[in-house]
């Protein structure tokens, strides 16, 4: 079993586990937000923090997610960007960042980081379950729906990267196209757009986090995947994070890449999901991918983190 931790870190509790492989910490009252997750052995820390440092708040429900903390790891649900279906508006990065997760305390005290919490605007209530193994974290959910009519939702996780050179981004070998959802100051597109990967042009090596000038950033999306892996390697150090998932609830992968062009940061997101792009409404009407509850069902769905060194 993994041994737990609790910090207080700028008035908030923070619950942690760890092996001799992995270090990894969550802050329930935001979000059950993923703030770190450090490979031990090679000594890497995985997720981004802004150049200013991590400074932790609470925002209103509904807020915009620049108002976020932005640092480490968000769950996004029902919706990645904001909109409106079934004439409920729905907030940037979904309903459930920027409110606060139960923490089992029970289960935390058997190694494992359990949280829940029930959605505000659409009938969902959602839990999550993180343990670790070696090298490995496992992360469970269960969506259920509360109302007597099925409920459409995607679902993504929004890991903010820390790049550092040498970092390639691994992608199926059978993964030869991306669609375009935005470009910002890079001439790759609009939504819906298909770039070849990971040389959509001469100058724009996508794998490399090239995107041939500095004051750009694009988010991609995998087609429908039917091997459920996405890896960030370093080449010169052999560290890497790998995402392993099942293809059957989580069919897709969301490549974001800053190279300043959004906020002047450079960081990068390799997000496994459910559905795609990233408006709820766009997703149903146009792409045709996202998931639908049933009536009273609970749907299931998880993926692994391994790090390597």
């Amino acid at each position: 079993m993994a041994e737990t931790f609790v910090q207080t870190v700028q008035g908030f509790e923070l619950f942690g586990l760890r092996n001799e492989q992995i270090e990894l910490a969550v802050l329930p009252d935001l979000g059950a937000k993923l703030v770190s997750l450090r490979n031990r052995r090679s000594g890497r820390e995985w997720l981004w923090t802004p150049p200013h440092g991590a400074h932790f708040r609470a925002v209103p429900y509904g807020a915009p997610f620049t108002d976020s903390s932005l640092v480490g790891a968000d769950e996004c649900l029902p919706t990645i960007a904001p909109c409106t279906w079934r004439g409920v508006e729905l907030p940037d990065h979904g309903e459930v960042w920027s409110v606060a997760w139960d923490l089992d305390r029970l289960a935390f005290a058997h190694g494992r980081i359990v949280t829940r919490t029930r959605l505000q605007r659409t009938p969902f209530w959602v839990e999550r379950a993180i343990e670790l193994a070696d090298n490995v974290v496992s992360v469970e959910y269960a969506l259920r729906n509360l109302e007597a009519t099925p409920h459409e939702f995607m679902w993504a996780f929004h890991p903010l990267l820390a790049p550092v050179q040498g970092d390639r981004l691994l992608l199926p070998p059978d993964c030869r196209w991306v669609r375009c959802d935005e470009a910002i100051n890079c001439p790759l597109g609009r939504r819906g757009d298909l770039l070849r990967w990971p040389l959509p042009q001469e100058d724009i090596v996508l794998d490399r986090l090239d995107l041939g000038r500095t004051g750009a950033a694009v988010k991609l999306f995998t087609e429908p995947l039917t091997t459920g892996f996405a890896a960030v390697h370093n080449d010169l150090t052999g560290d890497e994070l790998r995402f392993e998932f099942d293809t059957r609830p989580i069919d897709t992968v969301g490549i974001w890449i800053n190279q300043g062009g959004w906020n002047g940061y450079r960081h990068l997101a390799v997000e496994p999901g459910i559905g795609a792009p990233d408006p709820l409404d766009v997703a149903v009407q146009e792409w045709k991918r996202f998931a639908v509850a049933l009536p009273g069902e609970t749907f299931r769905w998880r993926f692994h983190i391994v790090l390597n060194s």
